[in-house]
């Protein structure tokens, strides 16, 4: 066990001795009673490309040793697989997320997450690249174990000789935002458009698609949003239901295509002016919106309200957590009302 933070090593050709007082190590006999070891993975990185191990230990603020060694003995039971995450701050979460939240009774928790990097071919041990501050109070804690009951775990690749971890990294996101006290979506569409260039989060939308409606479906404040996401996806409806028209019998159409156009007209929005003639242009195109007849003053004022910004984020998370009814088999589409013509079509875009 090496945190590099109490004592110093030296390395002796194949063995390592230490250069500190006896006294100072002993400090090491208690790490593995309370702190904990993650795996950071970079969004960025390819799967399939080997990388050195970066180590991510979580270090608690012990209020009292029993419940400390307590909580990380219930830590040990956990799959290995759940300890890989692409953020600091969800290794402290992750850290008191067996914790029992009481309504009535007050919480806070305190902790570091230092990130060991880059081995040092040398001493052969790894070198602390920064430490993380954070803070968990109840509020934080009982939303980031809602996004662990409906978001996606973390799940095992095994090939021949290897096993890959496949880690859900919008999670991570959610978690990283959560520690920073700032809302649980508030930065997506810098981390899912602006810095994600080759879509490793973009293609974990689709997937995590439920997540997004039941965090919405709990907080009151996120409600309103799920309207909103009816009524843009119903327009997306309208708009294949189109493009399925136009296309050959026996020819699938460009759905994909049509999928990443809609997300590049989001990427020119630069204003809320931009912004706002794309999105009645679209809902137009779409023809007729069933959610958007229902909900008229709602929308209305929930787009004159809301910041633009946001409301781009969610016409995004739209677009990627859509999921059309199978389409109708035997049947003459051309029989049906425009309305449920809308609601039946299949666009593919099912597929992940």
């Amino acid at each position: 066990m090496y945190l590099g933070g109490i004592v110093r090593h030296a390395r002796t050709q194949n063995t390592t001795k230490l250069e500190e007082k006896p006294e100072y190590a002993l400090a090491l006999l208690f790490v593995p009673v309370v702190c904990h070891y993650c795996l950071l993975h970079i969004p960025s990185e390819d799967l399939k490309e080997r990388k050195p191990h970066r180590y991510l230990v979580v270090i608690p603020e012990i209020k009292d040793f029993e419940d400390a060694s307590q909580r990380r003995w219930g830590l040990q039971q956990l799959e290995t697989k759940q300890f890989h995450v692409s953020s600091l701050g969800e290794a402290g979460l992750l850290y008191y997320s067996l914790d029992d939240i009481q309504p009535e009774v007050g919480y806070y928790q305190a902790c570091q997450v230092w990130l060991y990097e880059k081995t040092n071919k040398a001493s052969r041990q790894r070198t602390l690249m920064s430490i993380e501050e954070i803070e968990i109070d109840k509020n934080i804690l009982i939303t980031y174990q809602q996004v662990q009951k409906y978001f996606k775990t973390n799940y095992q690749i095994i090939k021949y000789k290897q096993i890959f971890i496949k880690v859900n990294l919008i999670r991570s996101l959610i978690a990283d935002n959560l520690v920073k006290g700032i809302h649980w979506w508030s930065n997506f569409w810098e981390k899912l458009v602006i810095e994600d260039s080759k879509e490793y989060l973009f293609n974990q939308l689709f997937s995590n698609r439920e997540g997004f409606i039941k965090m919405a479906e709990n907080s009151e404040e996120d409600k309103q949003y799920l309207i909103f996401i009816k009524v843009f996806q119903q327009a997306m409806k309208g708009n294949f239901a189109k493009l399925y028209a136009k296309t050959e019998e026996g020819k699938d159409p460009p759905i994909k295509k049509r999928v990443e156009r809609l997300r590049a007209e989001l990427n020119y929005c630069y204003d809320e002016l931009s912004f706002k003639e794309y999105l009645s242009d679209f809902l137009v195109r779409g023809g007729l919106n069933k959610y958007f007849n229902e909900h008229q003053e709602e929308i209305a004022l929930l787009i004159k309200k809301s910041p633009w910004q946001e409301i781009r984020i969610w016409s995004l998370l739209a677009i990627a957590s859509y999921k059309p009814k199978d389409k109708p088999t035997n049947r003459d589409d051309s029989s049906l009302p425009n309305d449920q013509k809308l609601e039946e079509v299949n666009d593919g875009s099912e597929e992940e």
